[in-house]
C-alpha cells in the first residue's frame, strides 16, 4: 500500500528552481558573449543530475525498508486498510508514559509551592478537561483521511492553516528539546555525572529520528510495544519511594512557606499549575488525527473518542501523580534533595532507586530511553506540518525533515538543559495557549457551520487554495487571542502588562497581611513532637497517640518519631508493638548504634530472641573493639560519631546485653 505512493523528488525542485530564475539549462548558447555563461550552466546541469541520481539511489534503498514515503497528502479510502484500532490507545500510552510527564507532576510542589493533595486535584481536574479535545480531534483521521494540520485548512483556511502549522513545528521541535533533556539528566545520573548533557541529548535525538524517519507502520510497532517494561519500572518506583512521600508544605529543609496564605495566592498558584497540565495534555490535538488516517472510512468514532482519551487519561494523570509525590521525598530525605538540586528530575529517580543497586540503574536507563516514544510522534507530526506551510514544502520528502527537526531540538535542548524547570513550565504554559486558539476554532466550524456531519465537508479540495475557504475570521479571532495572550501572559521570561497589574495586587494584599509571621514548618512536627511528650506524661495517650501520629504522618522518615512512638507503645505495656516500632524506625536508619542498640532491647522485652540477637550481632564488634583497647584520639572520635542526641552508649552495656542475649538462647533451646 505504502510503497506504491510515489515521492517529489529533489529533481523537481531543481527544474522549479531554475524555470523561476529564468535559466534555460538545455539552452547552450554559442554566442561568444554568452559562452561561459552556458558552461556555467551546463556544469550546474552536470551537478544537479548527479544529486538527482544519488538521492533517487537512497530513495530506493529505503524503500526496502518499508519505509512511508507518503506525505501530507490525503488517504483515499481503498488506501486505509488499518483494523489494529487498539492502536489508537496504546500510541498514546506510550507516549505519555515518560520522564517529561513525570517531570510535569513535580512543578506542582517544586515551581508553583502547592501541597501533595492540592497537586493531586489539579492534575486530575485539568487532565480530564485537556484530553478532551484531543479525543475529539482524534475521530477527524478516519473519516477524512487527512492529517491534523492539512484538515484545519477547512476552518482556518489555505494561508490560515499554514500559520498554524509553523507554530506546531516550533511546539513539537519544543517539546521534543523537553524530551531530551529529561532522557539526558537520567542517563547522566547512570554514569554518575561522567556523561555529558550533549551527549546524552544526542543519543536520545538519533534513536528517535530512527524510527520517525521509517514512518507510520514502524511507529505503531514500537509504540505498541515500548510502554510494558516502562509501566512496570514506574510501579517499581512507587513502592520503593511510597515511604519518603509526604503532604506536607514544606518546600525544604532550609525554606520556608507561610502557613496561612490568602486565599487569592492559592487559587492563583492552583490555576497556573492548571494551566501547565492542561497544556501538556492539549498539546497531543494539533497531531492526534494523524495516527488514524490508514483506519477504513466507516470507523466508529466513539471507539476512536473512547480509545484516544482514555490511553491518554490512565498514562497521563498516574505518572503524573507519581511525580508530584516523588518529589516531596526531597522534603524528608536530604539525600533526595541534593539529587534534585543536581541533576534535577534524573537526580530526583536516581536517589529514590538508589536502594536497588544495579537494578535500579538499569531502571533509570529503561526511564531515559522512554523518552524516544514521546519524541517519536512530534518529530513525525513536525514532518507532516512542514509540507503544510507552503507548496514548495511540499516537494521535500517527509523523512529529510525528521533529520532537519532533529538537528534543530538538539541545539535547543543543549541550549535550554542549564534551566530545565522554566523551560518546561514555559513550553507546556505557552502550549495551552496557543492549542487553545487552534481547537476553539476548529470545532466551532465542526459544530455550527458544519453540524457536526463529515458529509458537509469536500474531502477532494484539501489542496486546492482557490476552493477552500479564505477564513478571514478565524485568522482575525487567532490574532485577537494572540493579543489576549501577550496581555495576560505571565511567564519566567514574559509578564504582560494585566499579568503584572494582578501580581501588584496580589503582592499590595500579601503585604496588608505580612503581620503574620512565616512559620518554620520543622517548628510545626516538632511542636508536635513536644505534645506528644506532654501528653505521655500527663497519662493521656490517646491525645499522645494523636500529635506523634500527626508528625510522621508529615515527616515520615525521622527516626525520633519513631522511637518516641515506640515508648508510648512501652508505657501502656504493649511490647509487640512496640518492638514493631522500634523495628521501623531501625530500617531507617540501619547504622544508629543508639537505635540498634534500643531495637535489640525492645526485641529483648518482646521475647524475641533471635531476631535481637541477629541485631545486635550487626553492631556490637564496634564496642567490643573500643572496649578492648585503650580509647586513642580516633577512638574517640569514633565513639563521637556514634552518639545520638548527646547519649553516648556504653560499650560495657552493649557486651552486658550480648552475653545477655546468647545466656537466654541458651536457656531456650535447652527447654525444648
Amino acid at each position: 500500500m505504502l510503497k506504491d505512493h510515489r515521492i517529489t523528488t529533489i529533481s523537481s525542485i531543481v527544474s522549479l528552481a531554475s524555470n523561476e530564475n529564468g535559466i534555460e539549462l538545455n539552452d547552450t548558447r554559442t554566442s561568444n558573449d554568452n559562452h561561459s555563461i552556458g558552461l556555467h550552466t551546463s556544469c550546474f546541469r552536470e551537478k544537479c543530475n548527479s544529486i538527482t541520481s544519488c538521492f533517487h539511489q537512497l530513495v530506493k534503498r529505503l524503500a526496502c525498508l518499508n519505509l512511508e514515503q507518503r506525505g501530507s497528502e490525503r488517504i483515499s479510502p481503498e488506501d486505509r486498510t488499518d483494523l489494529t484500532i487498539i492502536n489508537t490507545a496504546i500510541i498514546w500510552i506510550s507516549a505519555n508514559l515518560i520522564i517529561p510527564c513525570f517531570a510535569g507532576g513535580t512543578l506542582g510542589p517544586a515551581v508553583f509551592k502547592l501541597s501533595l493533595y492540592d497537586s493531586f486535584a489539579t492534575i486530575i481536574f485539568f487532565n480530564l478537561l485537556g484530553t478532551i479535545p484531543v479525543a475529539a480531534m482524534a475521530c477527524f483521521g478516519p473519516a477524512s483521511g487527512l492529517r491534523t494540520m492539512i484538515f484545519s485548512r477547512y476552518s482556518w483556511g489555505y494561508y490560515g492553516a499554514s500559520i498554524i502549522s509553523i507554530s506546531n513545528v516550533i511546539a513539537s521541535i519544543g517539546w521534543a528539546a523537553v524530551n531530551s533533556i529529561t532522557g539526558a539528566q537520567t542517563l547522566r545520573v547512570v554514569f554518575n555525572d561522567s556523561l555529558p548533557i550533549a551527549v546524552g541529548i544526542i543519543i536520545i535525538a538519533i534513536i528517535s529520528m530512527i524510527v520517525s524517519f521509517i514512518g507510520y507502520k514502524w511507529i505503531h510497532a514500537y509504540e505498541r510495544y515500548s510502554w510494558i517494561p516502562v509501566f512496570i519500572g514506574y510501579c517499581i518506583l512507587a513502592g520503593v519511594g511510597a515511604k519518603y512521600f509526604t503532604n506536607s508544605g514544606m518546600v525544604s529543609y532550609n525554606t520556608t512557606i507561610p502557613i496561612n496564605s490568602s486565599h487569592r495566592l492559592k487559587v492563583s498558584r492552583i490555576l497556573s499549575f492548571g494551566a501547565t497540565c492542561f497544556g501538556a495534555s492539549i498539546s497531543w490535538c494539533a497531531c492526534s488525527a494523524d495516527y488514524n488516517t490508514y483506519f477504513p472510512e466507516d470507523t466508529s468514532q466513539l471507539k476512536i473518542f473512547l480509545l484516544t482519551y482514555f490511553g491518554n487519561l490512565l498514562s497521563m494523570i498516574p505518572i503524573q501523580l507519581l511525580g508530584a509525590a516523588t518529589y516531596t521525598g526531597t522534603y524528608t530525605s536530604e539525600k533526595w534533595n541534593r539529587a534534585y538540586e543536581k541533576n534535577n528530575v534524573g537526580g530526583l529517580l536516581g536517589a529514590s532507586l538508589s536502594s536497588l543497586g544495579g537494578f535500579g540503574k538499569f531502571l533509570l536507563i529503561l526511564f531515559a530511553l522512554s523518552t524516544i516514544a514521546c519524541n517519536i510522534p512530534n518529530i513525525y507530526s513536525l514532518s507532516l506540518s512542514a509540507q503544510v506551510i507552503a507548496p514548495i514544502f511540499k516537494r521535500i520528502p517527509r523523512f529529510l525533515y525528521t533529520v532537519i527537526g532533529t538537528a534543530l531540538y538538539i541545539l535547543l535542548a543543549i541550549v535550554a538543559a542549564s534551566k530545565f524547570n522554566d523551560s518546561l513550565a514555559s513550553i507546556m504554559g505557552v502550549s495551552s495557549y496557543w492549542f487553545a486558539i487552534f481547537i476553539v476554532i476548529v470545532f466551532e466550524d465542526h459544530l455550527f457551520f458544519r453540524r457536526c456531519s463529515f458529509k458537509n465537508y469536500n474531502f477532494d479540495i484539501w489542496d486546492s487554495y482557490q476552493l477552500l475557504p479564505i477564513s478571514l475570521a478565524a485568522i482575525l479571532s487567532g490574532i485577537v487571542g494572540i493579543v489576549g495572550i501577550i496581555l495576560g501572559m505571565s511567564q519566567t521570561w514574559f509578564n504582560g502588562p494585566i499579568a503584572k497589574a494582578i501580581a501588584r495586587d496580589t503582592d499590595a494584599q500579601d503585604s496588608e497581611n505580612s503581620i503574620e509571621e512565616i512559620e518554620p514548618l520543622t517548628n510545626i512536627f516538632w511542636l508536635q513532637f513536644y505534645l506528644a511528650q506532654h501528653y505521655d506524661y500527663l497519662s493521656d495517650i490517646n491525645k499522645a497517640f494523636g500529635y506523634i501520629d500527626q508528625a510522621i504522618c508529615d515527616i515520615s522518615t525521622l527516626v525520633e518519631l519513631y522511637m518516641y512512638k515506640t515508648k508510648i507503645f512501652k508505657h501502656v505495656g504493649d511490647y509487640q508493638t512496640a518492638a514493631s516500632w522500634v523495628d521501623e524506625a531501625q530500617s531507617l536508619d540501619t547504622a544508629d548504634p543508639y537505635v540498634n542498640c534500643k531495637c535489640t532491647q525492645y526485641f529483648l522485652r518482646a521475647n524475641h530472641i533471635n531476631t535481637a540477637l541477629e541485631i545486635a550481632e550487626k553492631f556490637i564488634q564496634i564496642y567490643i573493639h573500643l572496649y578492648d583497647y585503650p580509647p586513642s584520639e580516633q577512638d574517640n572520635d569514633k565513639n563521637d560519631n556514634l552518639c545520638k542526641g548527646n547519649k553516648c552508649i556504653s560499650d560495657s552495656i552493649c557486651i552486658r546485653y550480648y552475653s545477655k542475649l546468647k545466656t537466654d538462647l541458651k536457656l531456650k533451646s535447652e527447654m525444648f
